[in-house]
């Protein structure tokens, strides 16, 4: 696939070497002239506290059985 990717991200903070880390994820693959590909996202359980929930909007139960970065790694570096 030629184009690009549109990666968006929600954290726990802005501190990746304090620990935080990702709880949801949004990915949009896009062609070389701009029209979209592919799509998808989903919340990541940080396996830690989900940080400042009246940013994001989640809490804990929203994220308890969602899969870890590392089940979801995958599908971000797809080529």
């Amino acid at each position: 696939m030629t184009g690009y990717t549109v990666i968006d991200v929600e954290t726990t903070g802005l501190s990746p070497e304090k620990g935080d880390r990702v709880v949801k994820i949004g990915v949009v693959y896009v062609s070389d002239n701009g029209e979209v590909q592919d799509n998808w996202s989903t919340l990541v359980n940080p396996q830690r506290d989900v940080g400042p929930t009246r940013i994001h909007g989640l809490t804990a139960t929203d994220v308890a059985g969602a899969p870890t970065f590392n089940d979801v790694a995958p599908y971000v570096l797809r080529a």
